[in-house]
């Protein structure tokens, strides 16, 4: 079985993954994994730096954040049962892969009081980034939605999220 847990920064991808290998699951975060992830020019399909902070619209007008898809091809091969707790903007290559897809969401209220207090990493907390998460997020979970994704509703404690995403998946 492979699962997509996705979301956009701050909605718990990272903490659902944390949880899942608690409880003795193949459950990976693909943005900390060196080599999984990179950012490419949208123009001409080079790898390039991301710059740090994110300035206003730069991943929707210079740089997307990929998968890269054959590493990440060969982790889904690489179990039977895998968990991909992940955003990439390309993600959607590999949705017919997934038995499962789950969006984490967020009321815009929450999203951004955890962007401002989030502790494991500063991305969000500029002002620019913040502002494109805040612009975009909607547009990017109705378009999840209207593929079929199962929605998740975040605002709970992790234990609760996770235990809701293993009832759909019998694990």
């Amino acid at each position: 079985m492979k699962v997509l847990v996705t979301g956009y920064p701050g909605t718990g991808k990272s903490s659902v993954a944390r949880e899942l290998k608690k409880r003795g699951h193949n459950a990976y975060d693909t943005e900390g994994m060196r080599g999984y992830m990179h950012a490419q020019d949208i123009d001409t399909g080079e790898k390039i730096p991301i710059p740090t902070p994110v300035p206003r619209g730069w991943f929707d007008k210079v740089g997307n954040y990929n998968w890269d898809i054959p590493r990440i091809a060969n982790l889904l091969a690489s179990h039977e049962d895998v968990f991909l707790c992940s955003l990439a903007d390309n993600q959607q290559i590999l949705y017919d892969v997934f038995d499962f897809i789950f969006l984490l969401t967020l009321d815009d209220v929450e999203l951004e009081n955890r962007l401002r207090s989030r502790m494991t990493t500063n991305y969000g907390k500029n002002s620019g980034e913040l502002s494109d998460i805040m612009t975009f997020h909607r547009r990017f979970e109705q378009s999840l939605l209207n593929l079929g994704a199962i929605e998740i509703k975040a605002n709970r404690g992790i234990i609760e999220v996770t235990d809701e995403i293993l009832s759909f998946t019998d694990r």
